[in-house]
C-alpha cells in the first residue's frame, strides 16, 4: 500500500516509556486489558470521560481527556452518537500526528511533565498495519472552542482514503492524524527516532 505520508509523531509520557518498550504502542482499551482492569470496571471507564491523567501502574498511565468535556462534545457529535460512544471509539485506537506543530502544541499541554518524542517512518507502518489504518481530518480529541463536527465517518479507513479524498471531495487535503486499531512496535524498521523532550 502506498503511502502519502512521510513520517508521523507520536508524544508519549516518559515514565510510560518501559511499558512502551515492552510491549509497543497500545490503544487505551488494549492498557487497560494489559492492567488486567476487570471487564465490568473497563466497560464504564471506556465510555466516561477522564478529566486528569490515570495511573494504571507505574509505568503505564493512560492521558487526560480534559479537551473534550462531554457538554462542548455533545454538541459536535452527529450520527446519534452520545459522548461515551465517542469516547469508547477513540479509546480504541493508537493516535499520531502529522504536523510538528500539533505535537508541540500537545507538548505545551504537558506541562512540566518529561515526555518522549517518538517518529516513525510512516510507509513502513502502513505497509504492515495498513488494514488497521484510519485517517482523521480534524483532532478527534478535541471539542473545545468552535469543535468541528463528528460522526461515524470521521475516522476514514486508509486505505479508503487513499483512493476517493475526503467526503467533502477534498482529496488532497492531508489528514491531521493518523491512527491504528493494532499495536505498534516501538522498533526498527517503524522507529525512525525516539528523543527525550
Amino acid at each position: 500500500m502506498r503511502s502519502r505520508i512521510s513520517k508521523v509523531f507520536h508524544l508519549a509520557e516518559a515514565s510510560n516509556l518501559p511499558s512502551i518498550l515492552e510491549h509497543g504502542l497500545m490503544s487505551t482499551k488494549r492498557l487497560l486489558d494489559l492492567a488486567r482492569v476487570p471487564d465490568a470496571d473497563q466497560a464504564d471507564r471506556l465510555r466516561s470521560h477522564r478529566p486528569d491523567n490515570e495511573r494504571l501502574s507505574g509505568s503505564v498511565m493512560i492521558r487526560d481527556q480534559k479537551p473534550m468535556p462531554p457538554s462542548a462534545l455533545e454538541r459536535a457529535l452527529e450520527d446519534g452518537l452520545t459522548p461515551g460512544d465517542w469516547y469508547a471509539h477513540l479509546n480504541d485506537f493508537v493516535f499520531f500526528w502529522l504536523d510538528v506543530n500539533r505535537m508541540e502544541r500537545q507538548r505545551r499541554a504537558c506541562g512540566d511533565r518529561p515526555q518522549v518524542l517518538l517518529t516513525f517512518d510512516a510507509a513502513s507502518l502502513l505497509d504492515q498495519f495498513g488494514t488497521d489504518a484510519f485517517v482523521s481530518p480534524i483532532n478527534s480529541g478535541n471539542a473545545r472552542r468552535k469543535p468541528a463536527r463528528r460522526g461515524l465517518s470521521t475516522l476514514m479507513p486508509y486505505s479508503t482514503w487513499l483512493l476517493n479524498g475526503w467526503p467533502a471531495g477534498t482529496r488532497h487535503r492531508p489528514p491531521v492524524e493518523l491512527l491504528f486499531r493494532s499495536t505498534i512496535p516501538v522498533e526498527a524498521p517503524y522507529l525512525m527516532e525516539m528523543r527525550d523532550l
